[in-house]
């Protein structure tokens, strides 16, 4: 965690800290067609962070929690001062790619980037076994 310490005349001392974020999960994550995808981002930062970016290949797709294009299947389903969860719904090969969490406050950025794959299902066929 990158902090800067500010020193006061009076008895309080005020620590800033530059945003760290972290994309729970494995770095590469797979969601079979048709299933929600769920990507959860956490950061700390002090003083709190202004904006937070979710990008995908770097196209910006949320801004807080207003999302950015016209496709109703992606929402922000949760959205605090340590926290976003971005949900892509009924997923298709077309979401699969890079996912950039990316966070700002005064005092810097930081980001951290998954890998989704999206792959089909397959069904066995008892019969032919």
């Amino acid at each position: 965690m990158r902090s800067k310490i500010f020193h006061s005349n009076s008895s309080c001392i005020s620590i800033a800290v530059v945003p760290e974020a972290a994309i729970d999960g494995n770095p590469t994550q797979f969601v079979a067609k048709g299933n929600d995808m769920l990507l959860t981002c956490r950061y700390n930062a002090s003083p709190p962070v202004s904006e937070v970016l979710w990008e995908k290949d770097g196209t910006v797709i949320t801004r807080n929690a207003s999302v950015q294009n016209n496709d109703s299947r992606i929402t922000i389903a949760h959205y605090t001062a340590t926290q976003i969860q971005l949900t892509i719904n009924a997923t298709t090969s077309n979401d699969a790619g890079n996912y950039t969490c990316a966070v700002k406050n005064a005092l810097g950025n930081s980001s951290d980037t998954t890998v989704t794959l999206t792959e089909g299902v397959f069904k066995f066929n008892e019969s032919i076994i």
